[in-house]
């Protein structure tokens, strides 16, 4: 691995850590729901800003939410989800002081606005833009 790859992964680590710590900030705000039915509920209501699926969450737990995505945006009043692959689920559910978790969701759009441009650095250091 190269000097500069390996600075890449440095920096990616970094940006993942401060990710981390500003949900853990989001939530001790009381400004994150988590667990699929809590997403759920205030997802119906609304209130729901950004959601992170963990990258190790089971495909049939991600096939039924993104489900319950699509019938949500087909419903008239809806409005647009953003949604990001992020994290594993342990460490989504550390930053939040909670056991794994394989969604957490953000309903704050001030936390949504810094998270997203943190979500979308990552993702161009790891090519997936």
């Amino acid at each position: 691995m190269s000097v500069e790859e390996k600075n890449k992964a440095m920096n990616a680590n970094l940006l993942n850590d401060r990710i981390h710590k500003f949900i853990g900030l989001a939530a001790r705000a009381g400004k994150v729901v988590s667990g699929n039915d809590q997403v759920i509920s205030e997802l119906y209501r609304n209130n729901i800003k950004l959601i992170l699926l963990a990258k190790d969450a089971s495909s049939n737990t991600v096939d039924k939410f993104l489900k319950v995505c699509k019938d949500y945006l087909d419903k008239g009043d809806s409005k647009e989800i953003v949604i990001y692959s992020f994290s594993s689920m342990f460490e989504l559910g550390n930053a939040i002081g909670k056991p794994s978790r394989a969604m957490v969701a953000i309903t704050d759009e001030g936390f949504v606005g810094k998270l997203v441009q943190m979500l979308d650095q990552v993702q161009e250091m790891e090519g997936e833009t």
